[in-house]
């Protein structure tokens, strides 16, 4: 005869909440994209991406900057989304365009 362990739920329930997290914020944040075709980038992904240091990249989080990164806070941890970052690098450009 097995023997049952204590749990009550699958060891699945895990990757099932998580998902179901996902559908919440892909409803509240209005996304249109698969949430497996996106990519969630950390701060030196982002920095490495625009080539820039990554004490930009953090001073481009803070709520008093003007020019703020789309950026999701995640307990301490910030994750971007990789097509948000290009488009914020394009309107940063105002309409203009290289030759």
């Amino acid at each position: 005869m097995k023997r049952m362990s204590g749990r009550s739920q699958p060891a699945s329930s895990g990757a099932e909440d998580y998902s179901e997290s996902n559908a919440f914020l892909r409803r509240r944040n209005g996304a249109t994209v698969e949430r497996d075709n996106e990519k969630l980038l950390t701060i030196q992904q982002v920095a490495d991406l625009l080539h820039v240091p990554v004490s930009w990249v953090y001073g481009r989080t803070r709520k008093r900057s003007i020019e703020r990164l789309p950026g999701i806070r995640l307990g301490k941890y910030w994750r971007f989304r990789e097509e948000e970052i290009h488009a914020w690098v394009e309107s940063q450009r105002g309409g203009h365009r290289a030759a």
